[in-house]
């Protein structure tokens, strides 16, 4: 697909850490996004060990737009898959979550295991001579572990686990306990931000005091850290410091901050293209997102704990997770209204976004301070090189 000519503010774009209005608008550079990045040489979470257990679980999940079914075969063997029959390309299952050792076609009948291979053909007796099921298998992606999160992507040049994350990668291991704790899943939530998915991609730690009133109120910083920007496309993670809560009046109950277990460090982490996860106080959660056409990006919340929590220690997750940083927590409340007040301006016919803050420090922005938003900018310039922008 060649590179777009119109509009205007593309053609003049040369400056990756100021990006036109266009870019978060335009229908033609979100089918290249397609294209050149969803599909491209990116690594995409698919689903955590915790979700599919136990041998025959399944998952179902968009990357991109694509449908694709996640397995778990064996041990410590996960398959992904397109989710649509080889036949006629029926999607062969809408759930989100199940348990099965086949998957059956509801238009012709056909089944196919689960790990894709074509079982059944119905009226082959009937098809061309040279037809043999072996050759009708699923349409398999490329699929591997890393931390407990089975990983997924189209392209067979996308580099190692370890290339892609680069210097992001402990943190996003911490996020997850370091990989040692088998995690579980503690429940989800679901949003829809009225926004384009890199809008909801740009957050960074320099809004959060200003924005956030509850983030102010129950002084919720903690300790200052290094933002490392690496890997490929220049995902982000910050590793710091929390510090218990003192009681300020503010809340009726107090207890909804409190850390137990001594879980005192804190992990905030952007995996491009589109992931985030962050780990605060005892609430973990890991945020996978889909793009739902250029103004709108769905995001569904996994919240976490470890398989050897306590009933005690569970409940507050729970409780924890949901009230401060879900879609609707105290924390990050505003955030949605802000995405669709970004998106809605955005679509004035000309215009820039730009990332300042950090960059007299950090030019390139792969070193930054927790609270800038040059972090960004590597992904931005990565970014405008990949799409011939």
């Amino acid at each position: 697909m060649n590179s777009p000519v119109s509009p205007a503010d593309l053609q003049a774009w040369s400056d990756h850490t100021r990006v036109p209005f266009s870019v978060y608008t335009d229908p033609e550079i979100y089918r290249m996004e397609m294209e050149k990045i969803f599909y491209g040489p990116f690594w995409h979470p698919v689903a955590l060990i915790a979700e599919i257990p136990e041998v025959g679980d399944y998952k179902t999940v968009t990357v991109g737009e694509a449908s694709l079914i996640v397995t778990h075969t064996g041990d410590n063997e996960f398959h992904t898959m397109v989710n649509a029959c080889s036949h006629r390309g029926v999607e062969l299952t809408p759930e989100f979550l199940g348990k099965a050792n086949d998957f059956t076609c509801p238009y012709h009948g056909w089944v196919f295991d689960n790990k894709g291979t074509c079982h059944v053909a119905n009226g082959e007796e009937r098809f061309r001579k040279d037809f043999k099921k072996s050759n009708f298998g699923l349409t398999q992606i490329r699929t591997t572990v890393w931390s407990q999160v089975i990983w997924a992507t189209f392209d067979p040049e996308t580099p190692s686990m370890e290339e892609f994350l680069g210097d992001a990668a402990p943190a996003l291991r911490n996020a997850l306990g370091g990989g040692e704790r088998p995690l579980k899943l503690l429940g989800y939530q679901k949003i829809t931000f009225n926004c384009n998915w890199k809008i909801y991609m740009d957050n960074d730690g320099y809004h959060a005091g200003l924005l956030h009133t509850a983030f102010r109120l129950l002084d919720f910083q903690g300790g200052t850290a290094e933002q490392i920007s690496d890997g490929t496309g220049g995902h982000w993670g910050i590793d710091y410091g929390t510090k218990p809560y003192e009681d300020n009046g503010y809340l009726k109950d107090a207890s909804i901050v409190e850390t137990r277990n001594n879980e005192l460090t804190a992990t905030v982490n952007l995996i491009r293209p589109l992931c985030q996860s962050v780990k605060h106080l005892n609430s973990i959660n890991f945020r996978f997102g889909k793009p739902m056409g250029p103004e709108k990006t769905e995001v569904h919340y996994a919240y976490l704990g470890f398989a050897d929590d306590d009933d005690a220690i569970n409940e507050h997750r729970i409780r924890q997770s949901a009230n401060l940083l879900g879609p609707s927590g105290f924390v990050s409340i505003e955030d949605s209204a802000v995405f669709e007040r970004v998106q809605k301006a955005v679509s004035a016919p000309s215009g820039t976004i730009n990332f300042v803050k950090g960059l007299a420090d950090s030019p390139d922005g792969k070193r930054c301070m927790q609270n800038d938003e040059a972090g960004s900018t590597p992904w931005w310039n990565d970014y405008k090189q990949r799409m011939g922008l």
